[in-house]
């Protein structure tokens, strides 16, 4: 320790990212020489299997011979995947802080500069995390719109979360965490496939606080197909899911959380099965449709029987004491508002993620709709991914999220190396795009117009989705991916 400068360690899990490890690496080590060379280690976590392990070994000598410690940490497996990494690093560890960055970042010179002195400050801090910002938000009309999603996360989300009291989980990069924190929570663990929501929660129930750094940005990828998209959804929502059985019996049981803060972590940690919701509410208007219900004149009788006024002294003698409370219940016209209501709630969230910003929502209208169709169309992956984090025993594989180095509209991901192939999920995305044409078809034919709003916006978000994944995946890009 040098002054009131503590020591800080860079952990820097990769896997098989030829194209963003040198950009990463090279942020990292202006990062190490502003807050001081003799003060900064950096450990990359290397379970590549590709040339990225070329590239790191010849950076890291280069490094090296400038005075800077950089130390490549290579296991030999990817048993626990990023879990794994990063406690193979943490093992490895005796600085107080350590700063995390995956793959795709590239880090401010003054991030340590503007976290550590947080952690200073109050010892019962166990993260700092700072806002994401995009390197290739203009790139293309995939990463437009997945940018404003991202910034509502991080705009108004983890600020609220932040000001209210309520728990905030670590998003995996850009962070700096306390390493007593880590170790005292139980360290990194392999038995969710989101180790950064996982042990964020548990730094918490054990006593240490979080902070949020709105104005500090540290500059990412978005994922600028609808195939990575998916893939990084998928692994963030089956590991919520793990995470939320996992933490939530200690939330409930837990003394020194307010009710409030537990309600709010367990919708938090449940959040993903909005989208298993999504696809019971499309199934439930296709039912109304073939059904031939009229969501807007259908209405079903309640007959509740109750005393006559007159005779509720002493008792009924009979039947013609007893009245009938006639109730007219409308479930379809509640089901259908819902279903606005949700929609139109999202809407608000993207239009002030844009609004705080301020960068016009009239010149985002078109990104902000179609990330409410997307949104639709991915709920079908989604609740796959969730409900076999809910419903299955097995951890199952990291799948990480390709990268391709794209900062400029001119660049491109066709051809290169990481790219996805279809799978089953594409086939079933396909029948929900048939099964949603015929019933909007019904619903035309039957004049069942209150139905037809719900299975447009259901009908357009399964198709898009599915001629993306066609379009985007490696059958008609590129070469395949190695995960």
């Amino acid at each position: 320790m040098q002054g009131d400068r503590p020591r800080v360690a860079v952990h820097l899990p990769i896997y098989n990212e030829l194209y963003v490890a040198e950009r990463l690496l090279g942020a990292c080590v202006k990062m190490a020489k502003h807050y001081g060379p003799d003060l900064t280690r950096i450990i990359v976590i290397d379970d590549s299997d590709d040339e990225t392990s070329a590239t790191i070994d010849r950076l890291a000598s280069t490094y090296v011979s400038q005075g800077l410690s950089i130390r490549v940490l290579r296991r030999g497996s990817r048993t626990g995947y990023k879990a794994g990494a990063l406690q193979a690093a943490l093992n490895e560890t005796d600085e107080e802080y350590i700063a995390v960055f995956d793959a795709d970042f590239s880090p401010p010179e003054d991030f340590l500069d503007r976290t550590v002195p947080y952690m200073l400050a109050d010892p019962q801090t166990g993260f700092v995390q700072c806002r994401w910002s995009h390197f290739d938000r203009n790139f293309n009309v995939i990463t437009e719109t997945l940018a404003i999603g991202v910034d509502a996360h991080f705009l108004l989300e983890q600020p609220g979360r932040w000001s209210s009291g309520y728990l905030m989980n670590f998003n995996g990069s850009a962070g700096l965490l306390r390493t007593g924190a880590i170790t005292k929570a139980g360290g990194w663990q392999a038995n969710t496939l989101a180790e950064d929501l996982d042990v964020s929660y548990r730094m918490q129930l054990a006593g240490y606080r979080a902070v949020y750094l709105k104005d500090l940005q540290v500059p990412a990828e978005l994922p600028p197909t609808i195939t990575s998209l998916k893939r990084q959804q998928g692994r963030w929502a089956r590991g919520s899911l793990q995470t939320a059985k996992k933490v939530i019996p200690t939330i409930i049981r837990s003394r020194t959380l307010s009710l409030g803060q537990k309600l709010e972590a367990c919708v938090h940690l449940t959040y993903y099965m909005v989208h298993p919701l999504m696809v019971a509410s499309f199934l439930l208007a296709v039912l109304a449709t073939f059904l031939n219900i009229d969501v807007i004149n259908y209405a079903v009788n309640i007959s509740v029987p109750t005393l006559q006024v007159g005779r509720l002294i002493g008792s009924a003698k009979s039947a013609s004491d007893v009245a009938f409370l006639t109730v007219q219940f409308v479930p379809w016209v509640v089901f259908t508002a819902l279903v606005v209501l949700s929609t139109l709630s999202v809407l608000y969230y993207c239009v002030e993620a844009i609004r705080v910003q301020g960068l016009g929502v009239v010149r985002n209208l078109r990104q902000i709709i179609l990330l409410v169709v997307i949104g639709y169309g991915i709920s079908l992956s989604n609740s796959v991914s969730a409900l076999s984090g809910l419903l299955s025993s097995q951890t199952g594989a990291f799948l990480r999220t390709p990268k391709y180095a794209i900062t400029a509209s001119q660049q491109t991901w066709k051809g290169k190396k990481y790219q996805l192939s279809l799978n089953k999920v594409t086939a079933l995305e396909g029948f929900f795009v048939l099964l949603s044409s015929l019933a909007l078809a019904r619903a035309f034919v039957t004049d069942n117009i209150g139905i037809i709003p719900i299975l447009m916006i259901y009908l357009a978000g399964y198709l898009l989705v599915f001629l993306l994944t066609v379009t985007h995946s490696s059958l008609l890009s590129g070469n395949r991916s190695r995960s």
